[in-house]
């Protein structure tokens, strides 16, 4: 599945943010990566290497001291956020967040660490 880019650039536009990294660069990057069960690309405040997720993996919002500044989806995914980095806890709430390829999600303000700490996402089972 390839996604037109620069489809959801005006979302980072809109937000007033000036993410580190381009929504071109991460959706490319994660379109590109080797596994195809790579789900989205994230930048972290300042690391230099995008980090990618897989279906199934823990995706923390915060890796180490550094908080997750831009993540963009290439893939449609349904997400379960949890309480802590390690997306131990239990899923907060219980119930499945459906997320459609394309979507980014910039983190103004650090708001992330109010929508918890982490999530699991698996191949989208929820209409979207």
């Amino acid at each position: 599945m390839k996604l037109q880019l620069g489809l959801l650039t005006v979302a980072t536009c809109v937000l007033g943010v000036a993410a580190g990294l381009s929504y071109e660069n991460l959706l490319r990057h994660c379109l590109n990566a080797q596994d195809n069960s790579t789900y989205v690309s994230v930048e972290y405040a300042s690391l230099t290497d995008i980090v990618d997720y897989v279906y199934g993996d823990c995706y923390p919002y915060q890796l180490g001291a550094d908080l997750a500044q831009q993540a963009v989806f290439c893939r449609s995914v349904t997400c379960y956020s949890n309480p802590n980095p390690d997306c131990t806890g239990g899923a907060v709430p219980p119930i499945p967040v459906p997320v459609p390829a394309g979507l980014t999600l910039v983190n103004v303000a650090d708001f992330v660490q109010y929508i918890g700490q982490g999530a699991t996402c698996w191949p989208n089972a929820l209409p979207i």
